[in-house]
């Protein structure tokens, strides 16, 4: 059986044509006081998902935690999002595959997993934001426009047309999920958009308190800057920014993985050299660049 996601989402060869496929897509609407094509920033985007009003909703087809799409509307503009509402514990939880301990599946995770890769200067996930829906707390995600799901890509047997981007991106994806230790990545979780980056969603069952890597093969490359970031992390500044939403041995694990992180890269450069490093545009972009 293969582990987690990563031996499912592998680098692709070069060879296909780039074909316009589009999933879980909604029309691309420019805020009302910026100028003609041009983007929110990711402070406008949270503003919108925080106050807009709620319209028509309706559920979203992928998902075991029943997430819905909702139309929201501000200030003339309209937009959709993604709306979780989940918030469930338990002391054993069992599915097909495995049983957990200490189970937990919440909304909350979305937003502390949206305000972490800020902290790390991440752009690979939509912004979150905390919010009441139909008297409930719920995280709201602006909806990615134009977009494929990985596991739409693989099962046309797309192929990306910039092999060495593609792999930059997923080797910057696992270093995620392994920070994060999510229980349940998967391939329709891995948005991909028509000018084939990435958007990492959903991470309602991440934030395990285990301290150490879960799949520590999946660790190939990383990028020089989010290595850096992931080295200075302070667990003050995580109690600081993500308290409201993680407790304090969550913080206590996120700042434990990104030590083991950071230990095995400095190992593999020490045994291998500075190729096991790269630069990655996408910790060099502005946040919501390209949404």
């Amino acid at each position: 059986m293969e582990s987690r996601i990563f031996k499912t989402i592998q680098a692709s060869s070069v060879g296909a044509l780039i074909v316009a496929v589009v999933a879980l897509a909604c029309p691309l609407v420019n805020w009302a006081a910026t100028a003609p094509g041009q983007r929110l920033t990711c402070a406008e985007m949270e503003e919108f998902l925080r106050f807009g009003q709620v319209g028509a909703q309706k559920n979203i087809p992928k998902g075991v935690t029943l997430p819905k799409r909702a139309t929201l509307e501000y200030k003339g503009v309209t937009h959709d999002a993604a709306i979780q509402t989940v918030d469930i514990s338990k002391t054993e939880f069992k599915s097909a595959m495995t049983t957990e301990h200490n189970f937990r599946d919440s909304w909350k995770y979305n937003v502390a997993g949206y305000e972490l890769a800020k902290i790390l200067e991440l752009n690979m996930v939509p912004p979150y934001v905390e919010r009441p829906v139909g008297g409930q707390r719920a995280s709201a995600s602006w909806w990615v426009d134009d977009c494929m799901m990985e596991f739409d890509r693989r099962r046309q047997k797309l192929v990306a047309p910039d092999l060495d981007s593609w792999n930059k991106q997923m080797y910057a994806v696992r270093v995620w999920h392994e920070l994060i230790y999510d229980a349940d990545p998967n391939l329709t979780n891995l948005l991909i958009t028509k000018d084939w980056q990435f958007w990492i969603i959903d991470f309602s069952r991440a934030f395990r308190l285990y301290k150490e890597i879960g799949e520590p093969k999946n660790l190939v490359q990383c990028d020089r800057r989010l290595l850096a970031k992931l080295r200075t992390l302070d667990k003050n500044v995580l109690s600081e920014k993500l308290s409201r939403w993680l407790t304090k041995s969550e913080i206590d694990g996120v700042v434990a993985r990104a030590a083991k992180i950071v230990e095995f890269f400095d190992k593999r450069v020490a045994a291998s050299g500075e190729g096991v490093l790269y630069d990655f545009p996408r910790t060099q972009e502005g946040c919501g660049t390209g949404l």
